[in-house]
């Protein structure tokens, strides 16, 4: 049985039809759309050039940020061990860290419509370098510390750059629907960046001889990069709120607007939902003794949520031209269903692993389409404030998990698991809610885009 199991992860027919399949929906995408489309001369979608070069100009600076975020992760629990940190210790130091993302990053996160957009987001590369550079130090303090600097860096991270872009991009007057194929494009450098940085972390790790500090320098000196590309690149875009009070204040206001609170809580739910899967899947592939690859499976799901995006690019962009209300509710459906399996059946490793697959090309769906519905209905002057708020039940919940779970060990991972499913079921019905009292037409012809 093991060998059978090890063998269907070590395949390379998989990663090899995953790739196979994105290339294939890639060239769909970019070949035969655009000759489908031509059909029709006045209603065919072409991009003005100084939205080419806007658009690539902020993904480079995202993914420079991504880089650094990503190289900072890799090692992490492997450089603790090394330190002599027991899995009770490495919990505490994780908990420290969105304990940090719950109050200070939240409130610096909030900020980012008072002092600046651009501002935040170059805080995030001082946070992020400062985080990385005081990990190198195997005191338990100093490792606290560092978290508290990551922790505030990664809500800075999750919503000053998105902020920034979608501001600026309404500020130099582009079409609305043309941020789908920026959304779907950060979610597909996401995960080239997550593949690319496991491998620059081995190389870099090997040539240096200490499993961490190596990608710890690495993700130092990316970050101090980002700084200097946001300062060289971005504009300032700065909300209208007189005070930093007064922006958290609108920003909680906006929750008064029941779609807007229902989105908050489906972004909730699948934000906790992924994390919740990164926490739990390796445990759930050894639960019964098995040995297995954890590099190359990864692989397989970072390829299933780069096939999602492309996916997502095809619903949203062209051919389809769906809007994301009226998918969104089967793709979250799906998401939890296909964690069912890995939440009470800890026997077929086969089954596990088609539902990591089908998850993370939910994932990979979900991802853009939720950041459509962010654009459509949170005001720009308060974004970047509304997207921290929405991430506090995150955090609380995580924390929750780490405590109750990772120190206490009172909670199973079925029962993890099982909140993560109710959560994107009950997002699936709120997206649901949203599309009925929308009232239009599933799908909008060409001519009556925006």
């Amino acid at each position: 049985m093991e060998s059978e199991e090890l063998g269907w992860e070590s395949g390379p027919w998989v990663f090899g039809v995953q790739m196979l399949a994105c290339a294939g929906m890639l060239g769909y995408r970019s070949l035969v759309v655009p000759k489908s489309l031509a059909i029709d001369k006045a209603v065919i979608v072409r991009f003005s050039g100084s939205f080419v070069t806007f658009q690539r100009t902020f993904l480079a600076v995202f993914i420079l940020a991504s880089v650094a975020d990503a190289l900072q992760v890799v090692y992490t629990e492997a450089l603790y061990e090394s330190y002599g940190f027991k899995r009770k210790e490495i919990a505490i130091l994780l908990a420290v860290g969105y304990g940090s993302s719950l109050s200070l990053g939240t409130i610096i996160a909030a900020s980012a419509d008072y002092i600046g957009r651009k501002r935040a987001c170059m805080l995030f590369g001082f946070f992020q370098a400062l985080g990385c550079f005081a990990k190198q130090y195997p005191e338990f303090r100093i490792l606290c510390f560092a978290h508290v600097s990551l922790g505030i860096a990664t809500s800075l991270l999750y919503s000053s750059f998105e902020s920034w872009m979608v501001v600026e991009h309404e500020k130099m007057g582009f079409r609305q629907e043309w941020l789908n194929e920026t959304f779907w494009l950060m979610v597909f450098s996401n995960g080239v960046v997550a593949t690319g940085c496991g491998a620059l972390a081995n190389v870099v790790a090997n040539w240096r001889g200490f499993i961490g500090s190596a990608p710890l320098i690495s993700a130092i000196v990316t970050a101090l990069l980002s700084i200097l590309a946001v300062k060289r690149t971005f504009t300032e875009n700065v909300g209208t709120s007189p005070s930093l009070w007064r922006s958290i204040g609108h920003a909680v206001q906006c929750l008064s607007d029941r779609k807007v609170l229902l989105l908050g809580w489906t972004q909730a739910c699948f934000d906790f939902s992924v994390v919740v899967f990164w926490y739990l899947w390796t445990p759930t592939l050894v639960a019964d003794g098995r040995e297995v690859h954890s590099a190359v499976i990864f692989t397989r799901l970072i390829a299933s949520m780069v096939l999602g995006s492309i996916i997502t690019a095809c619903l949203l962009q062209g051919p389809y031209f769906f809007r994301p209300e009226s998918f969104l509710p089967i793709v979250l459906f799906v998401g939890g269903i296909s964690l069912f399996f890995p939440a009470y059946n800890h026997q077929e490793v086969k089954v596990l692993l088609w539902c990591f697959c089908v998850f993370h090309t939910c994932v990979g769906i979900a991802l853009p389409s939720l950041a459509r519905l962010r654009s459509l209905y949170i005001p720009n002057d308060r974004r970047a404030a509304v997207m921290s708020i929405f991430r506090i039940p995150v955090y609380f919940a995580v924390l929750v998990v780490l405590i109750q779970g990772g120190l206490h060990e009172k909670l199973d991972n079925s029962t993890i698991f099982g909140t993560a499913i109710a959560g994107l079921l009950s997002g699936a019905g709120c997206i649901h809610y949203i599309e009925r009292t929308r009232g239009l037409p599933q799908e909008l012809p060409l001519s009556e885009r925006p």
